[in-house]
């Protein structure tokens, strides 16, 4: 039997490094900056690969879907994050899209023009402004129990292509799907991230500081690729 083709998309990024992301079923390629043709080709080939056997295993995949059930028509329903902690989503009918928090409950206004896709983006914004300062606190205090490293700001946000980030300047982003995850997970992320203020790459030198303050983290990265980010469309 013929494999399946996957479609893809090739992307030129400035960034150091070339990575793959799914989104909507579709690989997206993002290359790095300043390759020539050959070392495209060499990318592209390798990073294909790599993510055709992660589509192999994608039957063991659990995709992160907190809001399904309003998502799917319905206009209220309670969302739990992995500490235990609840929150309660209202939808309201409004001339405008947006969100306010009362204490444990979100409503989030919606218009006869809401598109789903703007719903769940709403969704992802006012989980992770409710959750924004724990998680700002939690990353600082990671910080100070291991590497202790300069970071500028943090960030709690929601993307389809990646668990978390941190720029030049020493912002931390953190995806706010990871609120919804095994709590190990959340930590070995935010260790993750801090280690870049130090190592911009994934060198041995990166890994062997990340080691040094997740001994864990080779486990918690194979949990990891068990879980999938859902697209916002």
């Amino acid at each position: 039997m013929a494999k399946k083709r996957i479609p893809y998309r090739i992307e030129h990024t400035r960034n150091k490094h070339s990575r793959a992301v799914l989104l909507n079923d579709r690989i997206i390629i993002r290359l790095a900056r300043n390759l020539n043709t050959a070392q495209e080709r060499e990318h592209i080939t390798y990073l294909l690969r790599s993510m055709q056997r992660q589509l192999l295993r994608r039957g063991d995949w659990v995709t992160i879907k907190p809001f399904q059930h309003v998502l799917e028509g319905g206009f209220s329903q309670h969302v739990r994050l992995a500490t235990g902690k609840t929150y309660r989503i209202v939808l309201v009918p409004s001339n405008k899209s947006g969100f306010m928090q009362q204490g444990n409950t979100l409503h989030i206004f919606v218009s006869p023009r809401t598109v789903q896709s703007t719903l769940h983006r709403t969704l992802w914004k006012a989980i992770a402004h409710a959750e924004q300062t724990r998680i700002e606190r939690l990353v600082h205090a990671v910080n100070e129990q291991t590497l202790r490293m300069r970071i500028r700001s943090v960030r709690l946000r929601f993307t389809a292509s990646q668990w978390g980030s941190c720029s030049p300047r020493g912002i931390i982003a953190i995806n706010a799907a990871l609120l919804f995850m095994p709590q190990p997970l959340l930590r070995y992320i935010i260790v993750h991230e801090i280690a870049h203020r130090k190592h911009a790459n994934h060198s041995p030198a990166f890994w062997r500081l990340v080691e040094s303050a997740c001994p864990q983290y080779e486990r918690l990265r194979n949990e990891l690729r068990h879980f999938h980010l859902p697209s916002l469309s």
